[in-house]
């Protein structure tokens, strides 16, 4: 059994905080985090949008080329894009909201497909939370994009804080196109079980995300929170796991040197689960 050696980290990570966010595009800096990601030995970025949608350079002809340029020059991918438009702007059971986030998923689908990614994700969580709603409406709109995803190479992948067995229940019902976002961190914030939740719906994790969490709290380096990032990694493990592993941990005072001693923590534990 082994799980990939590959990792990320999530964009914005490599640049000083915008207006005091843990996380936000770095509009000012995102190009050279790709040569920053290149020195630690980082193999991904995992890339964010959000508003203003008019400034990513995802969603334009010019920034899609220098990205593609990026890309071939350091070596460093863009396999995942974190939609992080939909925290502000969830996916509402209306007519002109599933329109219009229809239009702007496609439009980030297209673009993912031209810079090689494999997959774009979309949060419901905090402000987008599905817990308390009826989310049925959420299987035809994720299932009418079937055919464009099929078209490309890319696949959606939904982060929740349903709870496993309703979690497992909402991706039965959508295609396999449609998987699943695990945040570590999140999990342990809510107290969920990761043995529970991988064997609910392991098979259709493409991505993990890397964080610690403080049960019911917040986010907090590696190492001092509830996540037990070593025994869910090496669970993943058995599982074979070769797909997207992207550190999203804490900030800390030096940008860099808190992605490096990420970076040495994860890779550390990749090494152990391997037995390199």
């Amino acid at each position: 059994m082994s799980i990939t050696s590959d990792f990320g980290i999530m964009q914005g990570r490599l640049s000083p905080k915008i207006e005091g966010k843990i996380q936000a595009f770095p509009a000012e800096h995102w190009k050279k985090e790709f040569k920053i990601a290149q020195g630690i030995g980082f193999n991904s970025i995992e890339w964010i949008v959000e508003e203003p949608l008019e400034n990513n350079p995802l969603l334009t002809s010019k920034g899609i080329k220098q990205i593609q340029e990026l890309i071939n020059e350091t070596k460093v991918k863009v396999e995942f894009i974190c939609a992080d438009y939909f925290m502000k702007n969830p996916i509402l059971d209306s007519e002109t909201i599933l329109t219009n986030s229809k239009e702007i998923l496609t439009n980030i689908i297209l673009a993912g497909d031209k810079i090689g990614a494999k997959c774009v994700e979309i949060p419901f969580v905090d402000n987008s939370s599905i817990r308390n709603i009826d989310f049925n409406y959420l299987v035809d709109f994720f299932n009418s994009f079937e055919e464009i995803l099929q078209k490309t190479n890319m696949t959606i992948n939904l982060e929740t804080d349903l709870d496993p067995v309703q979690f497992k229940q909402l991706l039965e019902e959508l295609n396999l196109k449609v998987g699943a976002n695990y945040d570590i961190g999140n999990s342990a914030s809510l107290g969920y079980n990761f043995i529970e939740e991988i064997d609910c719906y392991g098979d259709r994790i493409n991505n993990v995300h890397i964080k610690d969490r403080i049960y019911g709290g917040n986010t907090v380096q590696f190492g001092l929170g509830d996540a037990d990032i070593f025994s869910t990694l090496h669970a993943l493990s058995d599982l074979n796991y070769q797909s997207g592993i992207v550190i999203q941990g804490a900030r800390g005072q030096n940008d860099i040197e808190t992605a490096q001693s990420q970076f040495e923590y994860v890779n550390k534990i990749l090494k152990v689960i391997n037995n390199e």
